[in-house]
């Protein structure tokens, strides 16, 4: 494929992004630390406050978005693009709808071009905000976020409360700081039991990993296992009043989310 094609390509993703307040990354490390979780719950908290918001699932080794929101149709075509299917008030977009739940082996290159082809043909319309979820790590698929959407985003980093984990979201925050993406804080997941408030992994790094990169430190998420019994049984609306999800909302409070 050549440049002039590329090219033409991020025009109209710059085009279909101008229709969209505020563009979101969630990151994380390294798998396994509830990102995806957060993700979702975060697009669904907006939508209940009646703000206009997409899920843009850009973890394509591990698309979860569609399986969460329970998202039953395929993105419906029309003479502006594909435009998304909506759960609970948010429009999800995810390459697991076009996969049928079959496994589809991807190289660098190719995860690159799926996600300039989300990006090109998904008509999002005005939204307040897109929050995409994106791989962990530093790999090509958030380098290629970071090229298209980079001066127009935002970011979120999401580390567990212990030291292997936040040594390995060192590198992310420092992609990101490197990148000119604005860190708008650190967000410390299966920190405390949601049933006890204890800590089984009797630690908590994720405040000192903000103070040395000097961003803030949203809070920290509890383990929930009322939120991971409403997310596997697809229920959103009982997802939202766990204590995941209240502990959530403080955080976005933080981050002034709810004023667009």
């Amino acid at each position: 494929m050549s440049n002039t094609s590329l090219d033409f390509r991020e025009g109209i993703i710059r085009k279909r992004l101008d229709k969209i307040n505020r563009t979101i990354l969630v990151t994380s490390g390294k798998g396994g630390v509830g990102k995806s979780m957060v993700a979702a719950t975060m697009a669904a908290s907006m939508a209940k406050f009646d703000m206009k918001v997409g899920l843009l699932d850009a973890d394509i080794y591990g698309p979860s978005s569609a399986f969460i929101f329970r998202v039953k149709d395929l993105p419906r075509e029309d003479r502006h693009g594909l435009l998304p299917p909506v759960s609970n008030g948010v429009k999800v977009m995810s390459l697991d709808l076009f996969a049928a739940g079959k496994p589809f082996p991807i190289s660098g290159k190719g995860a690159r071009q799926i996600i300039k082809e989300l990006l090109t043909i998904t008509e999002w319309g005005d939204l307040d905000f897109l929050i995409v979820d994106t791989p962990p790590g530093t790999g090509d698929v958030l380098m290629t976020l970071i090229k298209i959407l980079g001066d127009m985003s935002s970011s979120i980093v999401v580390t567990l409360p212990t030291v292997l984990s936040t040594s390995v979201v060192r590198r992310v925050i420092e992609l990101l700081l490197s990148s000119q993406i604005p860190v708008l804080g650190v967000l410390e997941n299966m920190s405390y039991m949601a049933s006890s408030k204890t800590r089984p992994l009797q630690s908590s790094e994720g405040k000192s990993l903000a103070a040395e990169f000097g961003v803030k430190f949203l809070g920290e998420l509890p383990i929930d296992y009322e939120a991971s019994k409403t997310a596997d049984a697809g229920d959103m609306q009982s997802l939202l009043k766990t204590e995941f999800a209240k502990a959530l909302l403080t955080s976005s409070e933080k981050m002034k989310l709810f004023t667009t």
